[in-house]
């Protein structure tokens, strides 16, 4: 858990699973054993989902922990497919292929920020890192994945000297993996020489309001309007952006002339304006859909762009497959069934682009590239994490935000409603940031970076490497076995 930061225990904390592995002879049993390790972890690491949904949603303390047991044993779905293919290539081919746990974990990570209902890549193995710079600059290269291959790859690589006691290499995959994890440390200490030294250009000012929607509308909506107002104007002079949060929403951009007027004068007293979150509504083949959106006002208080959310929250901002799960309309009481944007539009800020993400689309590695790919030279994140209270949900949704800005080499300006928000640098470092559940500001700066890295022009590469290694270590299993059944 980021709020531990016992990242190192990464390093051999799958070898007991893997051990398991190694001593049973079924795949079966090895999926089960993979499928018990993946529901303890995540039991462990999104224990603050069932108080989520009982506080906020209005679902009964027994709805609640049931749809988290229905969610605990698709994730654990994940690790024990890992498993039984190891298992299954062990049986075939021998020891040595406990090996092929690494590639295949990396292809599983792939598939679980994808499937089912748009992916779920929270926490994956290489995020227990972040506390560790030098080891996650290679993400400019091979994103999050890589650091969760190394891992993988040490553990295996340890489980298979236990296993290969007699063979004269039995350490050459250690050492192999010792040398890769070197050349990571030396690559992320020249990289954070270079990123450390970009000088910032700019100061943003990113505001934390800290708005409950336990509160009543009357305050809420003050503390939505007046309340921002008011904590601008104590920053004093010399930011040059505003970043108001996703928070809850008691005005409507759109139809509200009185808050409308307010945000435009509060934007025109920062040279390069504010970008702010609220719902926007569009026609749609003659109906009427609202959308999660972000806005920029420059700084004359114009609208110059709005970014309506494509990835959204499954149960939360919408209901997928609406027929089987019709009970899930009240999960959320502050959302409903919001539409999902489809473009990836970025602001023109002073001459230069910039994009914004709202709230979880931050933890989807390839959505955001695709933006630094189409040209932004600056990354805003809008998100909401009140939701959360005090657990550690807040700091494991940060720790995967920054390395956003590692993959991609920007700047990541943070705004939470109630913590954290925080600037993050193209280092991963963060510049700036704040508590959680009080009102504050982050203010720091910042600079406009051009040019993409290698993770950014080709993304699936590493992806697409594991999972040919993969596929290869399948197929000649699979053919040794059509030689020589084995029993599975």
């Amino acid at each position: 858990m980021p709020v531990l930061n016992q990242g190192y225990l990464a390093w051999f904390a799958l070898v007991p699973l893997l051990a398991y592995v190694a001593g049973v002879r079924s795949s079966a049993r090895a999926f089960w054993g993979g499928a018990i390790a993946g529901g303890v972890q995540f039991l462990a690491l999104l224990y603050w989902i069932p108080p989520v949904l009982s506080r906020y949603g209005g679902v009964s303390a027994a709805g609640a922990w049931g749809l988290y047991a229905i969610m605990l044993a698709v994730l654990s779905l994940y690790p024990a497919a890992v498993c039984a293919l190891t298992r299954y290539c062990m049986n075939r081919g021998g020891a040595g292929f406990i090996l092929g746990f690494a590639p295949a974990w990396i292809c599983l990570e792939f598939v679980r920020g994808e499937f089912p209902v748009g992916g779920f890549p929270w926490l994956l193995l290489g995020y227990s890192q972040t506390g560790w710079l030098r080891v996650i600059q290679i993400a400019d290269l091979t994103g999050v994945h890589g650091v969760s291959f190394l891992i993988a790859w040490m553990n295996a690589a340890l489980m298979y000297c236990c296993l290969r006691r007699g063979c004269r290499w039995r350490l050459a995959p250690l050492a192999f993996g010792a040398i890769a994890l070197t050349g990571a440390i030396f690559y992320g200490g020249a990289a954070l020489r270079r990123w450390d030294g970009v000088k910032p250009q700019q100061r943003a000012a990113l505001l934390q309001g800290n708005l409950s929607i336990d509160e009543p509308e009357s305050a809420l909506r003050q503390k939505y309007q007046q309340g921002y107002v008011a904590m601008a104007e104590s920053l004093g002079p010399g930011a040059d952006l505003l970043l108001l949060p996703e928070a809850p929403s008691p005005a409507i951009y759109q139809r509200d002339g009185s808050y409308r007027e307010t945000m435009k004068d509060l934007a025109r007293r920062f040279p390069l304006g504010m970008v702010f979150n609220n719902v926007c509504f569009h026609d749609i083949d003659g109906q009427e859909r609202f959308f999660n959106c972000a806005y920029y006002l420059d700084g004359k208080g114009i609208e110059m762009g709005r970014y309506d959310k494509i990835h959204l929250v499954p149960f939360g901002e919408y209901v997928p497959w609406q027929k089987l799960f019709v009970f899930s309309e009240t999960i959320s009481k502050d959302v409903g069934n919001f539409w999902p944007g489809s473009e990836f539009s970025a602001f023109s800020m002073n001459g230069h682009r910039v994009n914004t993400i709202i709230c979880f689309e931050a933890i989807f590695p390839d959505l955001v590239r695709r933006f630094v790919r189409e040209g932004s030279e600056l990354m805003i994140n809008l998100t909401n994490d009140a939701w959360y209270g005090d657990t550690a949900a807040p700091y494991q949704h940060l720790a995967m935000a920054r390395w956003r800005a590692v993959e991609n080499r920007r700047y990541l300006l943070r705004a939470a409603n109630s913590g954290i928000t925080a600037i993050v640098a193209p280092s991963g470092r963060l510049q700036a940031e704040t508590g959680i559940l009080r009102a504050g500001a982050a203010v720091g700066g910042f600079a406009f970076l051009s040019g993409t890295t290698f993770y950014t022009r080709h993304g699936g590469a590493f992806l697409w490497l594991c999972a040919i290694i993969t596929l290869l270590i399948l197929a000649w299993n699979g053919a040794r076995s059509a030689r020589a059944p084995a029993a599975n």
